[in-house]
């Protein structure tokens, strides 16, 4: 049969209930693939257990622990087909970006989670499960990037967003679409995703801070919050990247002292572009020298110049790069 390594990090989709109804981490990785057995006749299995958390315990260096682990196997064995990660929903789409920028392997990386913990009755964890053991065998899914399969849907893990708390259709990629769906066990696809830069696994990783813009802001405020931010900053404005005037000094004194300082917006979908040219407006930023990102989300912008100051880009090429959502350029 085809080989398909699960890696399990934990997340809803590996908790139960404990006997004061609170949710708590409570399935490996093993246990997961033992109680679904119609999935060990799909494929021979490999299990890494790489943590057993809720997913607001990853962070960059643990999505870079993970990224080392999945090119460590693709490099060892050629007959692994696919790798499945089960993760939890909260940074779901982060950690799969963050693999989709630095994994090169053509091979496909499905992450897969759940809204309803396995003690629920209509958990969606198996379902999802299935769904993303059935990509990972689906020839027709190499070289389309790092993938979230959830609730008969395909997303690219650039585009795709969590709207919703618990809702099971919670995450959507906006006017993009989903690359594919997944019908009565058949793998549909839509589209092909637009093609990420791939970085690299990285060694390092840059300090990158992020600031949510507010109405009356101070420039002490935006000191207070960005001091953490030693390589660079990410500020969250709002509608196509615009703040309040009075923040305007302190984001040009930054970038002075040689912090790149990029734009996005609080709009969950569409671009930032410098043009309005109002106190405050883009077109302000972009004279004192902010960068602008496209309809890249503000989390996943973090991730893309943390790996790409750790690899020591020019300041140039990542404007470049940002500029065009670092997306690849034919």
């Amino acid at each position: 049969m085809d080989k398909v390594l699960l890696i399990a990090t934990g997340g809803t989709i590996a908790m139960r209930k404990d006997e004061k109804g609170k949710v708590v981490p409570a399935v490996s990785g093993h246990e997961l693939l033992e109680s679904l057995p119609e999935l060990t006749k799909q494929a021979e299995w490999d299990v890494c257990d790489f943590s057993n958390v809720a997913s607001c315990n990853m962070s960059p260096d643990r999505m870079r622990d993970l990224a080392k682990i999945i090119e460590q196997r693709f490099a060892q064995d050629s007959s692994l087909r696919g790798i499945v990660i089960t993760h939890g929903t909260d940074t779901l789409e982060e950690t799969a970006y963050f693999l989709d920028i630095a994994i090169k392997d053509p091979r496909p990386v499905i992450l897969t989670a759940s809204q309803r913990d396995a003690s629920e009755a209509d958990s969606d964890g198996p379902r999802n499960l299935g769904n993303a053991v059935r990509i990972a065998l689906d020839p027709r899914a190499i070289g389309r990037g790092v993938v979230i399969a959830l609730n008969e849907e395909i997303h690219a893990a650039r585009d795709v967003r969590k709207l919703h708390t618990n809702h099971v259709d919670a995450f959507n990629s906006g006017e993009k679409g989903a690359l594919g769906t997944i019908d009565t066990g058949e793998v549909i696809w839509h589209r092909k995703p637009e093609q990420t830069i791939k970085l690299g696994v990285p060694e390092k990783l840059a300090k990158v801070g992020i600031c949510k813009v507010y109405t009356g802001m101070t420039g002490s405020a935006l000191r207070a919050i960005a001091q953490d931010a030693s390589e660079a900053l990410v500020i969250e404005a709002f509608g196509r990247g615009n703040l309040p005037p009075q923040l305007v000094p302190e984001i040009s004194e930054m970038i002075k002292r040689g912090i790149p300082v990029v734009i996005t917006s609080r709009c969950l979908f569409g671009r930032t572009s410098p043009v309005y040219g109002y106190p405050g407006g883009g077109a302000d930023l972009e004279r004192v020298g902010a960068w602008f990102s496209a309809d890249l989300s503000t989390e996943k912008v973090r991730l893309f110049i943390s790996i790409a100051l750790g690899q020591r880009l020019e300041f140039k090429t990542l404007k470049e790069m940002l500029a065009n959502g670092a997306i690849k350029l034919d």
